[in-house]
């Protein structure tokens, strides 16, 4: 099967061939100035700045599905290339990459990411996505730096630092969808992608906790400090295990190792499946991030930290049971 790729006087960049080598290995591509093009009747001609799919191009001969037309013999190319992007192309332009980014949203995303974290993620990608070489690796590269941002604010160990580094953690889980974004809106998710994620998720989960109950520390409140690194232990023996699990069995280190398991165990009762997704709602990055920004602005970081340490400590218990040797 050949593709043929053209536009008006263009020349097309190195980059762009590659990228489409890339996405469609199997096909013939030919990328070509619109004027030099003279295709076979029959040909079907599909506007670039319209996305089709797969069945509509089967159904193309019917005439039926708007921005693609079937070539007859003795058609001007050029004319029919008009025809299908008259009107306003910025604003199909537009509309297909809004299209594209929902369609980079998970339907795993629990109520805060759905309504808060990915709308704001989304449009970020869309900016990020127009220049020209970006990768899924810069953007978690951006999730580190927000993260070393949020270490430096809570080493400050003041009130004015606590409230920072809690804004930097949710700009950070924020930020966090972008590269997966990304992967998914380019055709570049990979193991060892999502493995990298998940690490930096990790790193920056346990960095905020250490560095809240350090800045608390310092300002006096050693209880509290204490209670802090007592759940940072919890988690970092939780993620741990999971390391070590996935390890063994020659996997990317994923947190979806305990979700699947209890959403396994569920048995496909509605009743226990609610459950497992309170629970996983409960326990996730994004409404973590949100619920501590929210009570350390509200003065009650102590208080946060009580509760992510009984938190912590039921999800090492479900780490436990998840990756307990089954038995037949």
């Amino acid at each position: 099967m050949r593709c043929t790729v053209a536009a008006p006087g263009w020349t097309p960049a190195r980059r762009t061939a590659e990228e489409i080598a890339r996405l469609a290995p199997q096909l013939e591509i030919i990328l070509s100035a619109l004027e030099n093009l003279r295709p076979d009747p029959g040909s079907l001609v599909i506007a670039g700045d319209r996305t089709v799919s797969a069945a509509a191009i089967r159904s193309a001969g019917d005439g039926t599905v708007t921005g693609m037309h079937v070539l007859a013999d003795g058609e001007d190319i050029a004319a029919i290339a008009a025809a299908l992007t008259a009107g306003d192309c910025s604003a199909r332009q537009a509309a297909q990459r809004r299209a594209v980014l929902r369609a980079t949203s998970k339907t795993t995303d629990g109520i805060v990411s759905r309504h808060i974290n990915r709308p704001i993620s989304r449009t970020i990608s869309g900016v990020l996505l127009a220049i020209p070489g970006m990768r899924p690796i810069h953007a978690t590269a951006g999730t580190a730096l927000l993260a070393l941002g949020m270490i430096a604010a809570l080493l400050r160990g003041d009130d004015l630092g606590l409230i920072l580094g809690a804004v930097l953690f949710q700009a950070a889980s924020i930020f966090d969808g972008v590269d997966g974004e990304i992967a998914r809106a380019t055709f570049r998710t990979s193991p060892s992608g999502a493995a990298l994620d998940s690490t930096v998720d990790a790193l920056t989960n346990l960095s905020f906790i250490a560095g809240v109950a350090f800045n608390l520390w310092l300002q006096g409140s050693e209880l509290s400090a204490r209670i802090g690194f007592t759940g940072l232990a919890l988690l970092a023996v939780g993620l741990a295990l999971i390391g070590r699990a996935s390890a063994k069995s020659h996997a990317p280190f994923s947190f979806d190792v305990v979700k699947d398991h209890y959403r396994a165990r569920s048995g496909g009762s509605q009743q226990a499946s609610r459950i497992v997704r309170t629970l996983t709602f409960l326990t996730s990055r994004d409404f973590f991030a949100l619920g501590f920004a929210l009570l350390i602005a509200l003065d009650l970081a102590a208080e946060a930290l009580a509760l992510f340490a009984v938190v912590a400590a039921g999800w090492l218990v479900a780490v436990i049971v998840a990756l307990a040797p089954k038995h037949a």
